[in-house]
């Protein structure tokens, strides 16, 4: 994860907690959360897929990267400065199940 705001300032996204499934990340100081990501294994589920969701509480630039290791697949996700971060609810995000 990557970020951008005015001025040109650049940085990373830093995690603040994460597992398997799940992560919380910051871009500017540990108490200031900006972004939630979970992964749903939702392999022999409706479309039979990994799903990857997000929500995030900022108006700054940034791109999320998730990888499939298993199959090397990426998908990415962005948000463009000065708007309000949309949810993402990918329910397709990686047709890579066992």
């Amino acid at each position: 994860m990557s970020w951008l705001r005015g001025g040109g300032e650049r940085g990373v996204g830093t995690d603040a907690n994460s597992n398997a499934t799940s992560g919380v990340f910051w871009f500017f100081g540990p108490d200031n959360w900006e972004l939630m990501l979970k992964i749903i294994n939702a392999c022999g589920v409706l479309n039979n897929k990994y799903w990857a969701f997000s929500a995030a509480t900022t108006d700054v630039h940034y791109e999320l990267v998730i990888t499939d290791v298993r199959a090397g697949v990426t998908k990415r996700y962005f948000n463009y400065l000065g708007i309000s971060a949309p949810a993402v609810t990918d329910t397709d995000a990686f047709a890579t199940c066992p």
